[in-house]
C-alpha cells in the first residue's frame, strides 16, 4: 500500500499559556485525524540601548522599566551608558549586560571650534566601535533612548537594522541643534515614539512626510514603587525636623538653567516677605544634581536659598534615590520649567503618589496637569504667578485632597509604565 504524502506544512505565529509566541510547524497527514505538530522558539532577540545619561532621573527610569519588562527568553538588552551611576547596577540586577563607554551627546556646549573637532572625532569613532559591537553581537535591533545621540542612528543605517528612536527632550535652541535632531530622527529611523503630543509636534516641524514614523506613546512610573500606602514620609519629616502639621512644596529634577529652580527660590522669597510662609507653616525641599559643567546652577540656588529670610526653611539634599518617600512626605509638588517640558517623569510620578501639581503652561506640561482639576498652570519665568499659585493650594487643604486624588486616577489611567513597554515590545516584534 502506497501511502498519500504529507499535505504541506502550515506556518503559525501563536501564543503559548505564557503568552509567549512561537512558530508553530504544523503538518497534516491525510491517515491521521489529528496533526502532528512541531513547536520551536522565537529567535531570542538581540537589543542594543543607548543612553545619554547612568542616573535615575526620568530617561534612565523610563529605560530600565523597558529592560525590566522584556522577557529574556526572548529579547537579550546590551545597554551602553556614558559613565558608571546608579542605573548601572539596577540595570545588570534586570539581566542586561552594560557597557559604559563615553558618546558624542548634542549639547549646546559643543559649538566652540574644539568642542565640534572633539563631537566629529567621537562621532567617528564610536560608529566603528557600535560597527563592530553590533556585528560582533549579532544585534537585531538598536534603541536610542534620546535624540541628543546620533552614532546609534548611523550604525544602524550601515548595518541595515531597524532603528527605534525614543524622543525624550524638546529642544528649542539653538535653532540649527533644533533642524539637525529633526532631520536625523526622521530620517534615520525606523520607528520614532514621542513621549507627548507636544514633542511629536515639535519634531514634526519640517518633516510632515515622515509623519507615520512618529507616534505619541506616553510613558509612566511603577505604581507599586510609586504607592501612597507603602512610602515614607513620615520618616522624611523626622529627619528633617518638620512637623507633620507644617507643609512641605517639593522641587525634584535636575539643576540647570531652564528647570527653574531659580524662579521657585524667587517665589519663596515673595512668600517670606509677604508673611505667608510662616503663617502657612511652608517648608521649601530641593531635590536634584546637575550635569557636569553646569554646577554654578547649585551654587546659585544654594545662595539664594541662603539669602530667605528664614533660611532654615529651605532644604537642598542632593539626588534621593527613595523619592517616592520624600513625595509621601510633600504637600504640593512644583515644577517650574521656563522652557517647555516633553513630558516629565517627576511629574507624572507625583501626580501617581496623590500630590496637587504646580507646573508651567507650556510644553507636555499642559497635557500631564489638567488645569484645576489635577493642580494648576502658571506662567514660566513668573515668580509671582507662582507664589500665588503655591498660596492657593497651601491654604486650602479640601483642595489639595481633591486635586491629589483627581491626579493619582489621571496618572494611572492615562501614564501607564506597563501600556508603554506593552506598546515598544510590540514594535520589536513587528519590525
Amino acid at each position: 500500500m502506497v501511502e498519500k504524502a504529507l499535505s504541506p506544512p502550515i506556518y503559525r505565529l501563536e501564543n503559548n499559556l505564557t503568552g509567549h509566541r512561537y512558530f508553530s510547524l504544523t503538518a497534516t497527514n491525510a491517515n491521521r485525524k489529528s496533526p502532528a505538530q512541531i513547536t520551536a522558539p522565537l529567535h531570542r532577540k538581540t537589543i542594543l540601548f543607548t543612553n545619554v545619561g547612568a542616573d535615575l532621573y526620568g530617561a534612565d527610569y523610563v529605560l530600565l522599566c523597558l529592560v525590566k519588562s522584556l522577557d529574556s527568553n526572548r529579547f537579550k538588552s546590551i545597554v551602553i551608558v556614558p559613565y558608571d551611576g546608579p542605573l548601572v547596577p539596577e540595570l545588570r540586577k534586570a539581566g542586561a549586560e552594560v557597557i559604559v563607554r563615553e558618546f558624542p551627546v548634542l549639547r549646546r556646549g559643543i559649538f566652540t571650534p574644539r568642542g565640534l573637532i572633539r563631537f566629529a572625532w567621537q562621532t567617528v569613532s564610536s560608529v566603528a566601535f557600535l560597527t563592530l559591537l553590533a556585528l560582533r553581537q549579532k544585534a537585531d535591533i538598536f534603541h536610542t533612548n534620546t535624540a541628543s545621540l546620533w552614532a546609534p542612528a548611523i550604525v544602524a543605517a550601515i548595518t541595515g537594522r531597524p532603528h527605534i528612536w525614543q524622543i525624550m527632550e524638546l529642544v528649542e535652541r539653538p535653532r540649527l541643534v533644533r533642524w539637525a535632531m529633526g532631520k536625523m530622527t526622521a530620517v534615520f529611523s525606523t520607528r520614532v515614539f514621542c513621549i507627548s503630543d507636544a514633542v511629536r509636534s515639535h519634531f514634526l516641524e519640517g518633516n510632515a512626510r515622515h509623519a507615520p514614523k512618529f507616534q505619541t506613546l506616553y510613558h509612566g512610573v511603577d505604581p507599586a514603587e510609586y504607592d501612597p500606602a507603602a512610602a515614607g514620609g513620615p520618616l522624611i519629616r523626622e529627619r528633617l525636623g518638620i512637623s507633620n502639621e507644617a507643609l512641605m512644596v517639593l522641587y525634584a529634577g535636575r539643576f540647570s538653567e531652564w528647570k527653574g529652580q531659580d524662579v521657585l527660590a524667587a517665589a519663596a522669597k515673595l512668600l517670606f516677605d509677604s508673611g505667608l510662609a510662616r503663617r502657612l507653616d511652608l517648608h521649601f525641599i530641593f531635590l536634584g544634581s546637575c550635569f557636569p559643567g553646569y554646577e554654578h546652577c547649585q551654587k546659585d540656588l544654594a545662595a539664594e536659598l541662603g539669602k530667605l529670610p528664614e533660611p532654615a526653611r529651605a532644604h537642598m539634599d542632593g539626588f534621593q534615590r527613595n523619592l517616592p518617600d520624600w513625595m509621601n512626605a510633600a504637600d504640593i509638588f512644583v515644577l517650574p520649567s521656563k522652557r517647555p517640558e516633553p513630558n516629565a517623569t517627576v511629574l507624572i510620578a507625583a501626580m501617581t503618589m496623590g500630590l496637587p501639581c504646580i507646573g508651567t503652561n507650556i510644553g507636555g506640561t499642559i497635557e500631564t496637569i489638567d488645569q484645576d482639576k489635577t493642580g494648576l498652570l502658571v506662567p514660566p519665568d513668573d515668580p509671582g504667578a507662582l507664589a500665588k499659585a503655591i498660596a492657593c493650594l497651601a491654604s486650602d487643604a479640601a483642595l489639595r485632597d481633591s486635586m491629589g486624588r483627581q491626579g493619582g486616577i489621571r496618572a494611572r489611567e492615562l501614564f501607564s509604565v506597563e501600556k508603554y513597554c506593552r506598546a515598544v515590545t510590540a514594535t520589536y516584534d513587528e519590525v
